[in-house]
């Protein structure tokens, strides 16, 4: 029996696992819960299952495989790393890719706390904030990527897809903020065309939109 994955109807924090997936092709089910508009956002598809699961911190994406059991993105994400090989290899190149992957992880968070505002006043001033942050984050994560092909060099690790699904979500955002990156736009392209990853992308079922749910100023595709 393959393994369930389950998530929102949106992109969010499960991308970066369903890329890792499918780049070990890893056959699973995925599962989405809809997640209701405005006014009410109704969550009662995943209410309804949240504490009959099994999951000792119930919580979305959430990965079962048998008797396995697994939610938060890092953990689930760590997970098929070592699994799938998808992982680091000894101390230095761990030590690597628990800095890369916290680094990332708050460049994501920063994107939903801004989106995720009560009001277009609010929103506009996280906006502000936002942008300048982005832009440090992004000569960052120019020097670390420098001019490997990878972030922990030539071979394609978990942490790439999790920083892939946040360097797009902020090009659908503000594609500006990449123009003096050229780098990260090639690495970008460099992920689509990955030969477990591309027929993803090329699907007629593939949707940028919706990111985030309905009550976020940026990302639903409303």
């Amino acid at each position: 029996m393959a393994p369930i994955l389950g998530y929102w109807n949106l992109r969010a924090l499960v991308e970066p696992i369903v890329l890792t997936l499918k780049q070990a092709k890893q056959p699973y089910e995925y599962k989405t819960y809809k997640l209701g508009g405005a006014p009410d956002y109704d969550k009662s598809e995943w209410l309804k299952e949240k504490e009959n699961l099994g999951l000792e911190y119930p919580n979305l994406p959430y990965y079962i495989d048998g008797d396995l059991k697994i939610t938060q993105t890092l953990a689930i994400l760590r997970y098929l790393g070592r699994k799938h090989d998808l992982g680091p290899k000894g101390e230095e190149e761990t030590i690597r890719s628990d800095l890369i992957e916290q680094g990332v992880m708050e460049m994501l968070l920063s994107l939903f706390r801004a989106w995720y505002a009560d009001n277009d006043q609010f929103y506009e001033a996280n906006i502000i904030k936002l942008v300048p942050y982005l832009e440090q984050k992004f000569e960052h994560t120019s020097k670390v990527l420098g001019s490997n092909q990878f972030l922990l060099g030539d071979r394609v690790t978990y942490n790439d897809f999790l920083l892939y699904s946040t360097l797009d979500y902020i090009r659908l955002f503000k594609c500006s903020l990449l123009d003096p990156h050229q780098g990260l736009k090639d690495y970008l392209d460099r992920i689509e065309a990955l030969p477990e990853i591309e027929p993803y992308f090329k699907d007629e079922n593939f949707k940028r939109f919706p990111i985030t749910g309905s009550m976020a100023k940026f990302g639903s595709g409303n």
